[in-house]
């Protein structure tokens, strides 16, 4: 251990994620042919940013808008964001319960600040992104709902119910990462109703639940998503959502996020990321303010957003599931995400997933994410496949090199 170090520091884990992102960059930059399904990112070449919100942001620099932006947001972007997401989502928390920050990470672990003391349980679904590295950074307690197949990785009603005198946080997420399934309004109201049985029988602080949709905009044909309060709308008073650009807009390296919580919680959110200045710059919340105060612009980005990713899915459904018995998948439904289980332990002798990733990588060329990077350590065969950063030509030449390599 370093002693210079804090305990927390000493312990904290580097994301699995990034870790393979970086080791498929340093192949494709040595030449090899490696389809990326790894990280949660967009390319450029294959998912633009509204060519207006480009627009918007130069004229914003010319303009001169180059000084710190108030550390809650712009008025009239939190303005536009409230609107919006009374449209969209029929939550309406006014202008004064959006809080701005550079992506949705910073609003995220400010909403765990917000309400989680050292010892507080934590409760998340697993697989889930990110959440197992939070429990350490907020020195919470554990307390995972492991999904299932049957469940499509969601964790439910009954698996909270068994947990919930010792939770004060619940985090979900939907459109789910990893799996891309997303929660119907029955699982959702469920779950909602546990929580607010929960806190009606408490005298203490209430279970707060904390939302995270930033895939809610990119959803198949058949799905609606679903928010709290929208199937119960008690749930106003004990939920935080959370949501970005970086998903919605495909502009990951943008970074906007938000929060849309109560109004009568928002000013120590407002004071802990001014303290970490984890505000987005001035061109950037002018361009987005402009963006969501034109819902038809929008409307019709998403509908092209969900066609293109829609496109891509059913390529990888198609093929994949005529390709061998042991791979299996699961109905995609929202986000970027098809969960798959490359059962090939006997095929290729393989005893862990990280064989299977490492075989896929050098003998297909497919660089996919186990299911252990997302909180699941079953040595069961589940991977995640990212579609943001390829195009059709690549999902094509990826799935033929796949193909040969199973026939060998």
């Amino acid at each position: 251990m370093e002693e210079r170090l804090s305990q927390m520091a000493n312990n904290m884990e580097r994301s699995r994620i990034l870790s393979i992102a970086a080791e498929v960059r340093a192949m494709i930059a040595d030449g090899q042919q490696v389809a990326p399904y790894t990280v949660g990112d967009f390319s450029p070449a294959h998912f633009e940013v509204p060519p207006r919100f480009i627009e918007l942001m130069h004229e914003a620099l010319d303009d001169g808008q180059t000084n710190y932006p108030p550390a809650a947001g712009l008025p009239e972007l939190r303005s536009a964001l409230a609107d919006w997401m009374k449209h969209r989502f029929g939550l309406d928390v006014g202008v004064n319960g959006i809080i701005v920050g550079s992506g949705a990470r910073p609003v995220l672990y400010a909403a765990f600040r917000l309400f989680l003391e050292t010892g507080d349980g934590l409760a998340h679904g697993v697989p889930a992104w990110n959440n197992h590295y939070y429990v350490h950074l907020n020195d919470a307690v554990d307390i995972p709902l492991v999904g299932t197949v049957e469940s499509r990785f969601l964790p439910t009603a009954a698996q909270l119910k068994e947990r919930i005198s010792e939770t004060r946080v619940l985090i979900l997420n939907s459109p789910l990462n990893p799996t891309g399934t997303c929660f119907t309004s029955e699982e959702l109201g469920a779950i909602c109703d546990v929580i607010l049985e929960e806190n009606a029988k408490r005298n203490g602080k209430p279970v707060m639940l904390i939302y995270d949709q930033v895939y809610s905009t990119m959803t198949a044909p058949e799905i609606e998503h679903v928010h709290p309060v929208q199937v119960r709308p008690k749930m106003f008073e004990y939920t935080v959502t959370l949501d970005a650009v970086s998903k919605s807009l495909t502009g990951t390296g943008l970074r906007l996020g938000w929060m849309a919580l109560p109004p009568s919680l928002a000013a120590p959110v407002i004071a802990l990321i001014g303290h970490m200045g984890a505000w987005p710059a001035r061109p950037i919340q002018k361009a987005a303010a402009g963006i969501y105060s034109d819902f038809e612009l929008l409307e019709n980005y998403f509908d092209e957003l969900d066609e293109k990713i829609a496109v891509r899915m059913e390529i990888l459904k198609t093929k994949l599931s005529k390709m061998h018995p042991m791979i299996e998948i699961i109905q995609p439904q929202g986000g970027i995400y098809l969960t798959v289980r490359f059962n090939l332990f006997e095929k290729i002798g393989a005893t862990s997933n990280e064989e299977i990733r490492q075989w896929l990588l050098n003998e297909a060329g497919i660089a996919v994410v186990p299911f252990q990077a997302f909180g699941l350590e079953d040595e069961s065969g589940w991977f995640r496949i990212s579609i943001g950063a390829v195009g059709l030509d690549d999902i094509h030449a990826s799935m033929k090199r796949l193909e040969a390599a199973l026939n060998c």
